[in-house]
């Protein structure tokens, strides 16, 4: 860590961009001003810590999402995979061809109609 003695008015800069100014000191209390550029951010270390274990959490949760979502896709695909293997689901129609189509449709129309 870098110490350094400041007085009232006196300032430090950090990276060529961002000043720090002594503004006051009284009864063991600092107050100091901050200078520097546009966009950046400036938190009190207790704030920046706990912004920083919510986004940690938030990145756990979003990888146990993933994680989830990841097993139920891998359980579809491989109910699919079986299906394709002849296995027939509960919502599956078997396909013809369009010469079977073309039969069933001849068969059904030379039937006698069944007059009871």
């Amino acid at each position: 860590m870098l110490l350094i003695t400041r007085r009232t008015g006196e300032a430090i800069v950090i990276n060529g961009t961002i000043e720090v100014k002594v503004l006051e000191v009284s009864g063991g209390r600092v107050k100091l001003g901050f200078e520097y550029p546009t966009g950046s951010s400036v938190y009190r270390q207790e704030l920046f810590a706990k912004i920083q274990e919510e986004n940690k959490a938030a990145a756990l949760s979003s990888q146990q999402e993933k994680t989830a979502d990841s097993a139920i896709l891998g359980k579809v695909v491989q109910n699919l995979h079986s299906l394709g293997k002849g296995q027939v689901g509960p919502h599956t129609q078997t396909e013809t061809t369009p010469e079977e189509d073309a039969n069933n449709d001849t068969n059904n129309r030379n039937r006698e109609p069944n007059h009871r």
